[in-house]
């Protein structure tokens, strides 16, 4: 009887036992499938993107998750928050995240993870107003506030120079990459910095030893790269600006006048040219009050090592390059040489025009 009873009570603690280690085992093997399981199965393939602005919350980022439906096991997602301290230290920025990782995976890219960054190229010779256009239609920036950032004092502060009004022609034509995350200041601030890194202090040496302030030579090759058609160019237009300059001559320069007028159509005429305002350089001797684009390297280069010739007068050949002179004589003639092959041009292209809608 005794035995019996012993062998009952054996039998149900190995029972016990083997159901205490199938509950374990069935426990455990539920925690593994659950921490590496996709965080979004039903399309593991595929990616979702998130933007996280700066200074947002550990909660706000929680919420962005959910939001995409990446967080299939909140209790986990919150446990191995809290062991990875992601709370801390989760990073701004646009980031992919692929619907194949798991929990772990995830977070481990938000603290450690690399930020999308898109490239946008800004070309020389573009004013203020063209490059916030140009990164609004990147996504990358909002317009009205790069706008609104035109004139602000901190970023002023940071170009070096004093007295400032404007950010005009610090905004360094470069390749860039930046994060939609980065705030408008941010990116300006980028391409100042480029700005401070290009004119360093072999440019500004060199700027005191032709006497002239860092923000003039700005200034004047801003209107040598509106002025250049081809590279081998700028050093003789950056040389009949200096020159004029030095014999208190005007400068000249339609793309100053340009500049200076709120809504320029595309056609210049002798009118705006006699109007003055505070950038037309035909009415006003010396340089304008502000540059009138961003210029790059080249141009930067080509004034403070312009060439070493006596010209006082360019006019454009029509393709691309210029013909220099050195008397009014000489430029007049040019002028007029080069009109005429426009309009020869010109009239052949509507002689043209005209043939094919006759055939059509």
């Amino acid at each position: 009887m005794k035995l019996s009873m012993l062998n009952d009570w054996k039998r149900l603690l190995l029972v016990i036992l083997v159901l205490g280690a199938l509950t374990i085992s069935g426990f455990a093997g539920y925690v593994f499938h659950i921490y590496n399981s996709p965080i979004k199965s039903n399309s593991p393939g595929s990616s979702s993107i998130i933007l996280i602005p700066r200074g947002s919350t550990f909660d706000y980022v929680t919420s962005l998750i959910r939001e995409n439906g990446l967080q299939p096991y909140p209790r986990l997602y919150r446990y191995l928050a809290k062991r990875l301290k992601v709370h801390k230290r989760v990073q701004a920025g646009e980031f992919e995240i692929k619907h194949s990782w798991n929990t772990h995976h995830l977070l481990q890219h938000l603290v450690y993870g690399k930020s999308i960054r898109h490239k946008v190229t800004i070309p020389e010779g573009k004013n203020y107003a063209q490059i916030a256009e140009r990164l609004n239609q990147a996504g990358l920036a909002d317009k009205e506030v790069l706008m609104s950032l035109k004139n602000d004092p901190e970023l002023l502060k940071k170009t070096g120079i004093t007295e400032l009004t404007t950010l005009e022609g610090f905004l360094f034509p470069e390749t860039y990459f930046f994060s939609r995350a980065e705030t408008e200041r941010e990116v300006l601030s980028a391409m100042i910095d480029q700005y401070r890194r290009v004119f360093n202090s072999d440019f500004q040496k060199r700027a005191k030893e032709i006497g002239m302030s860092e923000y003039n030579v700005l200034t004047l090759a801003s209107i040598v790269e509106k002025e250049t058609g081809i590279d081998s160019d700028r050093p003789l237009i950056a040389s009949v600006f200096h020159n004029r300059l030095n014999r208190r001559m005007r400068l000249d320069s339609d793309p100053t006048v340009i500049y200076g007028m709120k809504n320029f159509d595309g056609n210049l005429t002798r009118k705006h040219l006699r109007t003055p305002t505070p950038y037309n350089t035909y009415t006003r001797y010396g340089l304008p009050p502000t540059p009138i684009s961003n210029p790059g390297r080249a141009s930067l280069h080509s004034v403070l090592y312009p060439a070493e010739k006596k010209y006082l007068y360019f006019v454009a050949r029509g393709d691309g390059s210029s013909e220099f002179s050195r008397t009014l004589s000489e430029h007049n003639k040019a002028v007029w040489k080069y009109q005429k092959i426009r309009k020869n041009r010109q009239a052949m292209q509507r002689k043209r025009k005209k043939a094919s809608s006759a055939k059509l």
